[in-house]
């Protein structure tokens, strides 16, 4: 039988800065149910927080521009196709500003992928190098 590949990527979307908890919450939900439904995997999650943005970003749905976000980011492992889903729910939701999915790796077979240790990561130490809150 033949082992289903997998790919690797990563998004980092973009959240209104005035949302509650519970809103950011049910975003986070979201994203985690389209990895896990479609059989992916979920190997790194940050938030990131609230930054200043690089430049005004106006929301579809008020017409109101923010020059700030929460951003937040995820690293996981799904198969083909899953991606586009994940992006399509993003959009649905209205405290998402913006959103950028990456593909890091492809065909890869998820249980040799996730025994790595984290020391083996390329980018291990990858950290937010954007604009400071202070700017």
């Amino acid at each position: 039988m033949p082992v289903e590949r997998q790919r690797e990527y990563e998004t980092i979307y973009i959240v209104r800065p005035d949302i509650g908890d519970e809103e950011m919450a049910a975003i986070r939900e979201r994203v985690e149910s389209v990895i896990d439904n479609e059989g992916g995997h979920t190997l790194r999650f940050d938030d990131w927080g609230p930054r200043r943005l690089a430049y005004v970003i106006k929301d579809n749905t008020e017409g109101r521009k923010f020059e700030r976000g929460h951003y937040q980011y995820y690293r996981y492992l799904v198969p083909p196709g899953t991606v586009t889903e994940l992006e399509r729910q993003l959009k649905l939701q209205d405290n998402v500003l913006k959103y950028l999915s990456v593909k890091l790796d492809d065909d890869l077979i998820p249980e040799e992928r996730l025994s790595r240790s984290p020391d083996e990561e390329e980018d291990s130490e990858f950290t937010f190098e954007g604009i400071d809150d202070d700017e």
